[in-house]
Order: C-alpha cells, then sequence, then structure tokens
C-alpha cells in the first residue's frame, strides 16, 4: 500500500539495472530485497499500530476527535511535503544514500514521538517522521523493483508489498498488547530496533547509484507545489471547526493554495528545468494513475482512522480486541497480494482493478448499515475483505500507472505517484473528520428534537421504565444514548461515502490505455521533452 532500466546516456542520473548480469544474484539479491523492505515494512508498521493508539493519546492530551486528528494529518503533511522532492533528491545524492538519511532520521523521530507529552509536540514529531521517512516508500518500492527483470515487475511490486503489509497485519495487534500493558509511547519505541537492523543491512546490500553533483534544484517549483498542497490540506482539515467559508482563515488558506497551484502549473510548462519532469505529463496513464491513486489514498486509509475510535468509543471493546479486528483487514491485504502476484500476468489490469473495487465497495456498504451493538465477527469479516481488494486494486494500478517510465523520470515518477497518494490520504482524513463532526451535530439535533413530553412513546409503560421525560436523570441517560447514537450514524455516512466513491472510480479505469493507438506497443517514458517556452 511500483520502474524501468534506464537509458544510458549521459542526461541520466539514476542508473538501474539494464540486464540481468548485472543485478545482483544469489543470497545478496535476497538479502537487498529483505533489508529494503524491511525499511519500508517498519513505516507501515508505525501508520497502521499509530490508529489504534489514537484513543489513548487522545485521553491523554484531553483533545476532541478532530484535533486528535492532527497526529495523522501532520504526518501526512511533512510526507507529502518530502515525497513531492525526493525524486530529486534521489538524482542527487544517490538512492542509496537518501534511503539510508530517510531510514536513520524515521528511526530517531520515533524517539520523539513517543517522548511527547502535548499535542502540539506530537503532532511537530509526526510532522518531522512525515518529512524525513517518506522517501522510504517509493525508493523501497524502486529498490526492489529494478532487482527483478522488466517483465517480472509485477511479481517484484507483490513480493514487496507482502512484506510491507506484514507491519499492517503485525501493527494492530501488537498495538493492541502493548497498550494493554504498557502505554501509547511504546507504539513508538517498540519500531526502533527494527529501524535500526533495516539501516545496517541497505548499507550493506544496497548498491549505490550514480549521484548527479550538477544536477540543479527548482525551488520555485518546489515552493509553489508543496505550499499549494499543504494550504489546501490545512484548508480542509480547519474547515469544519472554524464554519468554512464563514471563516476569513479558511478563505484566505483556499486562495493561496490554487494560486500556488496555478504557479506551479504554468511554471512546469514553460520552466527550461522544472522541478517535475513535463515528460510525466505527457504520459497518459501516469496522469490518470495519479489522480486514480489520489482517490484511492482518500479511501484506504480512512477504516484504519475510524475503526479503531468507533470501536473503543461506540463499541467499548478493549485495545487488544481493537488490535484483533483490524488485523483481519492487513490480512485479506497479504493474502490478496499474494495472489494478485500470480494473477497479474494472466489477467489484465483493468479487470483486476474493478475486481478489487468490488471487493471494496460491498463491505463499505454493509459498515454504513452497522449499529452501536457492531460484533467482532462484522469487523473482522469486511475488514478482511476490503484489504484483500485493496491489494487487486494497488499493484494493477502501478503497473499501469508506473510501468513505462524510465531514465531520469523513473524516480520522479515514482515520488509523485505516491505523492498523490499522501495528498488524497490526507485530503481524505481532513474530509471526512469534517463530515463526521458535523453529522454528529445533525444527527444530535435531529434526534433531541424528539424528547419532550408531548412524544407519545413515553406514554407506553415500557419506555415509562426505562425512561420519563420529568426526571433529571432519565433525561440525562437519554442525552448519553443520543450521543452514542448520533456519532454511530455519522461513522455509517463516512462508510457510505467511501461505498460511493469507490463505485465513482469505475468509469475513470476506461480512461487508461495499455497500448499506443500508432505502434500497439507500450510507451515508454525515459527522458525529458523539450521546454515548451523559447529558450
Amino acid at each position: 500500500m511500483t520502474a524501468d532500466a534506464s537509458m544510458a546516456d549521459d542526461s541520466v542520473v539514476i542508473q538501474t539495472v539494464g540486464d540481468d548480469a548485472e543485478r545482483p544474484q544469489g543470497l545478496r539479491f535476497v538479502l537487498l530485497v529483505f533489508f529494503a523492505t524491511l525499511a519500508t515494512m517498519a513505516y507501515d508498521f508505525t501508520w497502521t499500530i499509530v490508529s489504534v493508539a489514537l484513543p489513548h493519546m487522545q485521553g491523554t492530551f484531553s483533545t476532541t476527535s478532530d484535533q486528535i486528528a492532527w497526529v495523522l494529518i501532520a504526518f501526512m503533511l511533512g510526507s507529502a511535503t518530502a515525497t513531492a522532492s525526493a525524486g530529486w533528491f534521489s538524482n542527487r545524492f544517490g538512492r542509496k544514500n537518501l534511503f539510508l538519511f530517510a531510514t536513520a532520521g524515521y528511526t530517531i523521530t520515533l524517539i520523539g514521538c513517543g517522548m511527547s507529552e502535548t499535542l502540539l509536540e506530537a503532532a511537530f514529531w509526526r510532522f518531522v517522521q512525515g518529512l524525513v521517512g517518506a522517501p522510504l516508500i517509493p525508493l523501497g518500492q524502486t529498490i526492489v523493483v529494478d532487482a527483478f527483470p522488466k517483465h517480472l515487475h509485477g511479481k517484484a511490486t507483490s513480493i514487496w508489498g507482502v512484506g510491507v503489509m506484514l507491519g499492517s497485519v503485525a501493527g494492530p495487534v501488537g498495538g493492541g498488547f502493548l497498550l494493554e500493558d504498557f502505554s501509547w509511547p511504546w507504539v513508538f519505541y517498540v519500531t526502533v530496533p527494527v529501524g535500526i537492523v533495516a539501516f545496517i543491512g541497505t548499507w550493506l546490500f544496497v548498491p549505490n547509484t550514480p549521484a548527479d553533483k550538477t544536477a540543479k534544484f527548482d525551488w520555485f517549483g518546489f515552493a509553489t507545489l508543496v505550499l499549494g498542497a499543504g494550504l489546501m490540506q490545512l484548508a480542509l482539515a480547519r474547515g469544519e471547526r472554524e464554519e468554512w467559508l464563514d471563516s476569513v482563515e479558511v478563505m484566505l488558506e483556499f486562495a493561496a493554495a490554487i494560486l500556488f497551484l496555478y504557479l506551479f502549473a504554468v511554471h512546469t510548462f514553460f520552466a527550461k528545468e522544472p522541478f517535475v519532469s513535463r515528460k510525466l505529463f505527457v504520459d497518459r496513464n501516469f496522469v490518470i494513475g495519479m489522480l486514480f491513486v489520489g482517490i484511492i489514498g482518500s479511501i484506504i486509509v480512512l477504516p484504519n482512522f475510524l475503526l479503531p475510535l468507533m470501536l473503543q468509543q461506540i463499541g467499548g471493546y478493549p485495545p487488544v480486541e481493537t488490535g484483533r479486528m483490524m488485523m483481519y483487514r492487513g490480512g485479506g491485504v497479504l493474502l490478496g497480494l499474494i495472489i494478485v502476484g500470480q494473477l497479474a500476468e494472466r489477467f489484465t489490469p483493468k479487470t483486476l482493478i474493478v475486481t478489487g473495487i468490488a471487493f471494496m465497495a460491498v463491505p463499505a456498504w454493509f459498515m454504513a448499515q452497522w449499529t452501536v451493538d457492531v460484533r467482532f465477527n462484522d469487523v473482522a469479516w469486511t475488514g478482511f475483505i476490503q484489504g484483500f481488494g485493496g491489494a487487486f486494486i494497488w499493484v494493477p494500478i502501478s503497473t499501469l500507472a508506473l510501468s513505462h517510465l524510465g531514465g531520469k523520470v523513473q524516480d520522479q515518477g515514482y515520488s509523485l505517484f505516491y505523492l498523490f497518494f499522501e495528498l488524497g490520504s490526507s485530503i481524505g482524513v481532513a474530509g471526512i473528520v469534517g463530515q463526521h463532526l458535523r453529522d454528529t451535530q445533525i444527527n444530535h439535533a435531529a434526534l433531541t428534537e424528539h424528547i419532550h413530553p408531548f412524544n407519545e412513546l413515553f406514554r407506553y409503560d415500557a419506555m415509562e421504565r426505562m425512561f420519563s421525560a420529568s426526571d433529571p436523570a432519565s433525561l440525562a441517560a437519554i442525552e448519553v444514548e443520543i450521543g452514542i447514537q448520533s456519532t454511530m450514524i455519522a461513522y455509517n455516512n463516512a462508510f457510505l461515502t467511501t461505498f460511493i466513491l469507490m463505485l465513482a472510480l469505475i468509469p475513470v479505469l476506461y480512461l487508461f490505455r495499455t497500448k499506443t493507438p500508432a505502434s500497439g506497443k507500450e510507451s515508454d517514458v525515459s527522458g525529458d521533452v523539450e521546454p515548451a517556452a523559447a529558450e
């Protein structure tokens, strides 16, 4: 939760292997794949384990649901910032060096997160963690994929994904036991030894790639992209609390975000050496893939945020039980990646993606019907099937969008692909938090309207024995029940939103093409196009 052989001309900075003889063989090949995957697995492990710890962190910091969401939003903001520049830094300093820096920085910030005593400190360290650790995902996948021949890139993605998903499976269960026997800081401390081992293994077995010491950094393009994306996410995260367009702050953030993104688009089109190569944007599959993965990102992360809060606050489940239920989602992803790796060469990517969408959409519909008495089995089977379906989406979409990239745009393409995933994830969390708060308030007001002495239901003996519209203690109990029911309805609406978004993605698939009209062969993006402006 994806890269091609580089050209050999002088302009190529990211040099990948060109044939099987140049690739690592034997034990070195196995260790390369293992340690590159281990680092990204640790990164993903922290993501899932923190989700289980959110209710405990919310209690420690005495915050509301929308405020504790900043533990996730800050992380995604930092990750989006760094992901945007990962391609350039990989070119400039070498893929291995950047991967080592990301592994070391990520490991250090785990300690800072665990030592946080306020929400502000936790959000700061999570932002830094996302900032330094973001290259682990795109570069880890690139390192693994490059170790395989081109025709096995789909299988390589599956192998890497299986390893990374082990973190998703272990995270919820491990987090539950840690929270039960220790405290929430240990969900960060437990991964520190893994980070150290991954750093040593990467240093020993991941091969160096040439670094372009003359590469120039497009600061204007980088700044406009990061500021535009960051302000857009900030506006979405603050919108509900500040009453959206009634707030001058939110209006200014939206206006500034649109301005910066416009400047980035114009600059990319006309600059001699833009921050993002124009060649990427003439690849139709890549552009559609970025849009698709952005929407998928907004859907996939939502259960990891919503379910732990719902299960512990509404369902009353302890952390260990919550972790066990969340584990089934990771198990579904793991099984799905194993199966899709075998099917990738037999079925078209579009067929696999439609299958994955169906597996994700159907459980979302059932989740939208849950009540406050949600059962273990309900969460387990829906999570497992959704995770299974997610695997059928991720590998094919990576192949469709990224398999044609080569040369110096390879790392840029991977970084931009994951940038849109991060943006979609953070926008999804911010948007769903706003929707959840709004729906809770609307539901609470609607249900409260029926609590008055003239309601016929209060005249029934059975109801009168339970509640009385004239008794203060009964009214207090009714208020608690209304709060629980209105919050549960808001969760139902959130799951229904994911169901609608999944169905809306199906038409987008028909915008992809697998072969060029002229030659009938797959396109290959491996260099830069000439600048659009006169030079």
